[in-house]
This record gives C-alpha cells, structure tokens and sequence, in this order.
C-alpha cells in the first residue's frame, strides 16, 4: 500500500476524537518527518505548511496498525484501528507551535459493487450523465482560486446563472476547505473530489452514497467523503437542488446533443473490434457545463461485469467551431470522449508488453520535451499509452472520414501533438502506426500491431 500524506485543513465544525489519557508529542525542528505503518517506510512532508489541526486516514487490510513517526531528535507509536481516532501531537519547533493530529483507519473496500439487477439494468448501455451531486460539486470548484483557471469553463450563459445564484454562499465552510485543499495539490484534488462525487446521490435533502461506487476516482479511499456533511448543509442553504431542477431543460439538451453528435456507440463498437480480448458491459460519459478543460478515465470490474466512466468536459462550440465543415466539426469534438474511453482498451493490452516498451521508451527526453505537458507522463509505459491514445484517434479517422477531412484532422492533430502538448516524435510515430494498420492483414486488429509499433520506437 502506498501512503499518501496530505495536508487537510479542517475548516469544518463538529470534529469528535476520542482522545488517549496521555497524548504522545514528538518534536521537530524539520519541515519533514519519516513515518512507518506496520513497518512500511514513507515520508511525511510539509509539516510546516498544515495548520493548527490535522486529521487523515490511512486505507488498510487489518483490524489494528502500528504506527510511528520519527523526527531529527524524537519518536512516538501507536495503535489505528478503523473508526477509532487516535491522538498525537507535532511540536513545530521552528515556528514555535503545535499541531494536533487526528489519525484513523479504514478498511480496504472494492471501488465498485455490481449487483445482479444493477447488471441487468446496464448490460449493453451507453449512459450520458450530468449527475446532481457531481455538479454540486463543480459549482463549489468555481467558487475557489483554483476555479479562476482554465478548469472552469465560463464562456457560458449558465456559468453566469451559476455565479448570480451562488455567489452569497462563496464564503460558505465548504468553500473555503475546497479552496483550502486545492491550493495544497490543485491536480491531485481536482481530480479525486470531482470524480468520486459521483459516488453520491441525494435522498430528499441528504447526500447519501448510491450504493454502487465507493470511490470512483480509482485512489486508495473516497476523498469526498469526509466533507459531505458540509456538502450537504451548503446544498441546503443555497437552494442548490432547486437550481438544478431549474435548469434540468438545459442539461437535458447538452445530453441530446452529446448523443447525437458523439457518437459513443461507433467509438465502442470500434475499439471492441480492435482490441478483441476487452469488453465492457457498459459505459458512461460523465460532464459537467462548468468543466473548461479537464478530462479522465477509470474503470471497474465486479461480479462478472465490467464499466468505463469517461468524465470529459462538454465540447461546445464557439463561432469559428460554426464555420468549420460538418465532418471536420464532427472530429474536433469527438476526440474528447474518444481519448479518455480508449484507455480502457489500449492500457491492457499495453501491461503485456511492458517490458519491452520500458526498454524502448526508457530515455524520455526523446519523446517528450521539457516545459510542455509531455514529460507529465513520467514512466516509459505512460508515455507509450499517450502516444498509442493519440495514434488510435487517427486510425478511427482513417475509418469514418473521407480523405479530405481525415488529412485535414490528422495534421491538426500533429500540431497539437508535437508543437502544443510536445510529444516530439508523434509524426513519426502516427506515421509509422499508420502504415502498419494500412498494410495489416484483414484478420489483424490494432492489438496485433503493438509488437510492431513497439519495435520501431526502440530502433
């Protein structure tokens, strides 16, 4: 298990810890601590940049944990069990204060659960979602430092309809912690607090899980879950469900159009016969309107069935979109959900050639380039499955479109691959991918070609 220490700022009232006769207090004049859970070596940093109070729980497969905490000069031990806080306290000797930390455990639980009627009810769907407590969630995000950037999309008469109706709630509890946490690891909570608040539903004015999803951000827990209380009492006093039935004609015709427009039913039907050995039951396309450019995948398997959740940002289109040609229009706005929805296919068959892929990509700065996106993508394998996503878009092209606007879509492709995002071989990696699916036998597929593709990157 990999641990993960994050500072939380607690700004919500209420917080109940039992607390232990004698407290331990461990002193420490570093920013940076080494921690042990059951004798698993790990680092706590940033003890300096957390304030006053600071809880975390560890996710874990035993009833009872050992845990200890070592600075410079001092140590503590104790016992976690779930459900059961215990107590310590940091002395910060270099800013002369303390910090008091609450520490649990929680039991390991399957990200998803598919019970037999949620099988039948899904097998086979195609669902398009703008799901009520995940647009909570969005709309809490626009309201933070974090959403003045691009991650808000707010070009839209109903980001306007957000801000007139929730702005004398921006200062709310929840707010703030939002904010709190997105400033501490802006990527890591956008992320995990945006997608596992689709594990939540509203029952009358409770927000209470679904029953399916435990974390549908894929991490080690639900990073949503501890704020829910707070969730749930700002839903409240700004009215948010009244808002969002209110504009329930406005999602309902974002989804239409996504329908429509995107078609997700051709993308699947395409990767199954690409990548014979994948199958998923069914698959979802999550999206907010207030979501500017942010898009993710993850992937469940339980009781003999499997789904894929792209959560994607709704491709609108501004006045040059209008005067693009119809099928050219039509490719601009489908790679979104197509390049999250492949890396169901594409990262499976990648873990069979790991080896040999970490062989061929093992000098990065050859395929990606320093201050552009690329060299987020930071193992050899990752940066063969950002290659193979962006090469799948344009063997799909090649496919649906006439040659015309497939040249027309796969140059701008390159560019954006090559001189916006800085993967600087994709043209001849593209080209290469290309060729090898021109010239392949009628029986291959894509998955035949990744020997291939694979060995031409390592010459």
């Amino acid at each position: 298990m990999k641990l993960i220490i994050t500072c939380l700022f607690i700004c919500l009232a209420g917080l109940v810890f039992a607390q232990n006769s004698t407290i331990p207090i461990l002193h420490t004049s570093s920013d940076s601590l080494i921690m042990y859970l059951d004798g698993q070596k790990d680092e706590f940093n940033g003890v300096n940049k957390i304030g006053s109070q600071f809880n975390y729980s560890f996710v874990v497969t035993t009833d009872s944990s050992v845990f200890a905490l070592v600075s410079k000069s001092d140590s503590i031990s104790l016992i976690l069990k779930p459900k059961k806080n215990s107590v310590f306290k940091i002395v910060r000797e270099s800013k002369g204060d303390t910090v008091t930390c609450i520490f649990t455990t929680q039991k390991y639980v399957k990200p998803a659960t598919f019970s037999d009627k949620y099988k039948t009810d899904n097998n086979g769907k195609i669902i398009i979602e703008i799901p009520e407590v995940y647009e909570l969630m969005n709309i809490i995000i626009a309201f933070t430092e974090y959403g003045k950037t691009g991650v808000i999309n707010k070009e839209t008469e109903y980001y306007k309809k957000v801000i007139a109706h929730f702005t004398p709630h921006k200062n709310d509890a929840v707010v703030s912690t939002v904010d709190s946490l997105l400033k501490i690891a802006p990527a890591f909570y956008y992320y995990y607090l945006k997608m596992d608040s689709y594990a939540f539903v509203f029952s009358g004015n409770k927000i209470i899980n679904g029953g399916v999803y435990d974390r549908p951000g894929g991490g080690e827990r639900n990073e949503l879950e501890y704020y829910i209380p707070a969730l749930q009492a700002f839903a409240i006093k700004s009215d948010f469900r009244g808002f969002y039935k209110r504009q329930s004609n406005y999602y309902s015709e974002l989804k239409k159009d996504y329908t429509n427009s995107i078609n997700i039913a051709s993308m699947k039907d395409w990767l199954g016969k690409q990548f014979p050995t994948t199958r998923y039951s069914a698959t979802k396309v999550i999206f907010s309107p207030l979501v500017g450019w942010n898009q993710s995948a993850s992937f469940f398997s339980d009781n003999g069935f499997t789904e894929a959740h792209a959560h994607v940002n709704f491709p609108f289109v501004n006045q040059d979109g209008k005067k693009l040609p119809a099928d050219i229009l039509k490719g601009q706005r489908m790679k979104i959900a197509f390049t999250e929805i492949n890396h169901g296919y594409i990262n499976p068959e990648a873990e069979k050639y790991r080896k040999i892929i970490d062989s061929a990509f093992k000098d990065l700065s050859k395929w990606t380039t320093i201050g552009k996106p690329s060299p987020t993508y930071i193992t050899p394998l990752t940066c063969f499955e950002e290659y193979m996503n962006w090469g799948l878009v344009t063997l799909y092209y090649l496919d649906i479109f006439d040659k015309k606007s497939f040249d027309m879509l796969n140059m701008g492709n390159e560019k954006t691959m090559i001189e916006l995002l800085g993967f600087q071989r994709f043209k001849e990696f593209n080209e290469e991918l290309l060729r090898l699916y021109r010239n392949k036998k009628p029986s291959q597929t894509v998955a035949d070609l990744y020997p291939a593709i694979i060995e031409w990157a390592a010459k």
